[in-house]
C-alpha cells in the first residue's frame, strides 16, 4: 500500500535498519483505519492479534479498578498502539485500549505478516514493540514512585509527548498520574505548574 509507505519508514527508521524492500513487505500488510473520540480500538476480554500504527490522534490503555477507569499509556502519533500484554500471550486482553481524539492510522496484522514469509522482520517488530512498551511503563512506574502529586506532573510535563499535554483532558492525566481529578487541579493550581484549566 503505498499510502502507508512513506508513514511505515519513517516510524520505523528510529529503531530497525529497514531498506525499502522491508517497507513495501509490511505495507501489503496494514490498511488504512479511523476512530472517533470515545470509540474502543481493542476491547477488555478480546485477544489481540494486530496494531494500530497511529498517525495522529490520542490514545489510552486503561483498566477498571473499583468502579473507575486506571489510565495506564497515553500515546499519540507516533506510536504503535495494541493490548500489548494478550498480542505477546494470546490471551484475553486485560485492558480496554480507546481513542481519547479522533484517530487515524493503519491497522497491521503481525501473525498475517509473519506467516506471509516475514518471520524475521516479524520477530524484530514485535521485539521493538516490546522494548517501547517496556520504557513507557518503567517511565510511569519511575514517576509514581516516591513523588507528591506536584512532582508527578511536573515529571509529567517534562517527560510526555506536548501533543498529550496540550490535548489530554485532565482527568485523563489524573489517572494517568494516579490521582483523583481533584487533587491533580489543587497541585496545579498551588504549585503553578502551568496555565491548564
Amino acid at each position: 500500500m503505498s499510502e502507508a509507505a512513506p508513514y511505515l519508514a519513517a516510524m520505523l527508521a528510529p529503531h530497525l535498519d529497514v531498506d525499502d524492500a522491508h517497507i513495501a513487505a509490511i505495507a501489503e500488510h496494514v490498511r488504512p483505519v479511523a476512530y472517533e473520540a470515545g470509540q474502543t480500538i481493542y476491547a477488555h476480554g478480546s485477544v489481540c492479534t494486530d496494531l494500530v500504527l497511529l498517525s495522529e490522534g490520542i490514545v489510552r490503555a486503561y483498566y477498571i479498578h473499583e468502579g473507575r477507569d486506571v489510565n495506564l499509556r497515553l500515546l499519540c502519533a507516533p506510536a504503535a498502539v495494541t493490548a500489548m500484554r494478550s498480542l505477546v500471550t494470546g490471551e484475553p486482553s486485560e485492558e480496554w485500549v480507546e481513542a481519547i481524539t479522533p484517530v487515524r492510522g493503519f491497522k497491521a496484522n503481525l501473525d498475517r505478516f509473519a506467516r506471509s514469509g516475514n518471520g524475521p522482520l516479524g520477530d524484530r517488530l514485535r521485539r521493538v514493540l516490546a522494548e517501547q512498551h517496556y520504557l513507557a511503563l518503567e517511565r510511569r512506574l519511575h514517576m509514581l514512585q516516591w513523588k507528591s502529586v506536584a512532582e508527578r506532573y511536573a515529571y509529567f510535563l517534562a517527560h510526555a509527548d506536548p501533543v498529550i499535554v496540550a490535548a489530554t483532558p485532565g482527568y485523563h492525566v489524573a489517572s494517568y498520574l494516579g490521582v483523583a481529578a481533584e487533587t491533580l487541579s489543587r497541585a496545579r493550581k498551588a504549585s503553578r505548574l502551568d496555565d491548564r484549566q
